[in-house]
């Protein structure tokens, strides 16, 4: 298996550039990004580079956190800012040759509005993205830490993907919000592993490194290349103590 560091969650202390190396230092095979936009797209390419690691995601603009936005793409009022954020991200992924582009669908009504809009700022990322090589990534959350986020299910994902029909979009499967929201983890990975483009982990309930807690990934992680899953796992969790202290595990699950 291969696996990535959210560089969101870990080594946050580091400038992005250094961060990058310290994953090389601890042999993780990519990293991902949160919102890198007020960094040099030149020095986070340099370091990818430099490391050969390359970059598999990054995310579209939160929007106004003092209102509580959490994204703006299945936000009716807000689909000139959220096209906005989605050109820029493009943009700044083109930079940095990062490989897709995660976008925020924000919290919302729940209404048929909200869907049409997100449907819609999905085929504006695809049309974008298509030509120039780069993926585009949905995510469902759970609506405890994150209320009234709009894609909240595996099912609902699925069936938005299908509604936009199209091959370069895919659903990130990450453990902790699908296992708080649903369960059922690795049967709902079986269903619809077609649809996943990138899977992420950590331990519930308090997301810290992956080793403890309800799920037993010593277990997971061989039972996922099983079925056949060609992409990387991506370590998004927050450090008990530092990154760099709790890392131990990673060097465990690449023997499994």
């Amino acid at each position: 298996m291969k696996y990535s560091a959210n560089l969101g969650l870990l080594w946050t202390e580091l400038k992005i550039d250094q961060a990058i190396h310290q994953a090389k230092k601890y042999n993780f095979d990519a990293v991902e990004l949160w919102f890198p936009y007020n960094e040099d797209p030149n020095v986070i390419k340099q370091a990818s580079d430099e490391t050969s690691l390359p970059i598999l995601c990054l995310n579209t603009i939160k929007g106004d956190l003092e209102k509580g936005e959490f994204g703006l793409c299945a936000l009716p009022d807000k689909k000139t800012e959220a096209q906005e954020g989605i050109k820029n991200a493009v943009d700044y992924a083109e930079k940095i040759g990062c490989k897709n582009i995660h976008l925020l669908a924000g919290k919302t009504d729940l209404s048929a509005k909200c869907l049409v809009t997100l449907i819609e700022n999905l085929k504006y990322a695809r049309d974008l993205c298509e030509p120039k090589g780069i993926g585009v990534l949905i995510e469902p959350k759970n609506r405890i830490d994150i209320p009234n986020y709009f894609i909240s299910t595996i099912e609902q994902a699925c069936e938005i993907i299908d509604l936009v029909d199209s091959k370069n979009i895919k659903l990130i499967f990450d453990f902790y919000h699908i296992q708080i929201n649903q369960g059922d983890l690795m049967r709902k990975i079986k269903n619809y592993l077609c649809f996943i483009g990138h899977i992420q982990i950590a331990s519930l309930p308090h997301r810290n490194e992956p080793i403890d807690g309800e799920l037993n990934y010593n277990w997971i992680i061989p039972e996922i290349d099983k079925l056949g899953y060609l992409g990387y796992v991506g370590a998004e969790y927050n450090p008990i103590t530092t990154t760099d202290e709790g890392i131990s595990w990673l060097k465990e699950f690449q023997k499994l």
